[in-house]
């Protein structure tokens, strides 16, 4: 057990010294037989943000999952001033020591710059080739590492008290993702990447052309196991 509370350890430290400038998804993409997740995530964005979230699992030839979670800045938290709310499906195209896996979210962030007060919807497409570095569902834990490729149009883009418009910018994430799963009872999952916006000269949008950094950290516990 002392490797994976190392590995806990590690990946908490990581969570918290990445800072966020968009949600991520939790893409638990360990081999168990929980059917329900409940998780929290924490994220930074110049200011604390917490979250809470449900990820529900399909079983077939593979698993598929379905989750929706939200997002509140720790000091103005209810207010629905600002918030993220994150939903969707992830699905690994198979279950072996090396997999692909994909997902599609839908992501509706309302958010302050400066003045401004801003809401966004975004589909996020992504791409996971995958390694399970560690597969004992006996022995304690199941984990699996691998690249996170993402691409995340803004479909639609409004200013409180301004102009909205339709594919207002293009991103493109490109990182890592990590996943651990412990005695068949907690979850943890980390994504940390770079990002870029491709903002059109006539988008709503502030521009921000430079690559910068973001992460997601989560944790959730597993529950009404699927025995059968």
């Amino acid at each position: 057990m002392k490797p994976f509370l190392k590995y806990t350890i590690c990946l908490c430290l990581l969570g918290f010294a990445l800072s966020s400038e968009l949600a991520a998804q939790s893409f638990f993409g360990y081999q168990t037989i929980g059917r329900n997740t409940f998780f929290f995530s924490v994220a930074w964005q110049g200011k604390p943000l917490v979250g809470a979230g449900y990820n529900y699992r399909i079983f077939g030839n593979s698993f598929s999952d379905i989750s929706a979670e939200i997002r509140f800045p720790l000091n103005s938290m209810y207010t629905f001033d600002e918030y993220q709310l994150i939903a969707g499906w992830y699905k690994p195209l198979a279950l072996q020591k090396t997999f692909v896996a994909v997902g599609s979210h839908l992501r509706l962030q309302k958010e302050t710059n400066g003045d401004q007060q801003v809401t966004k919807l975004l589909l996020a497409l992504t791409g996971l080739p995958s390694y399970a570095y560690v597969r004992s569902l006996t022995d304690g834990g199941y984990g699996t590492a691998g690249l996170r490729i993402t691409y995340a149009p803004v479909l639609f883009a409004s200013v409180k008290g301004g102009d909205s418009q339709a594919l207002a910018a293009h991103r493109l994430e490109i990182g890592a993702h990590m996943d651990l799963h412990l005695e068949r009872s907690m979850g943890l999952s980390l994504n940390g990447f770079l990002y870029k916006s491709f903002t059109p000269t006539s988008s709503i949008l502030t521009k921000n052309p430079n690559w910068r950094g973001a992460g997601d950290f989560y944790w959730g516990s597993t529950y009404l196991l699927n025995r059968n």
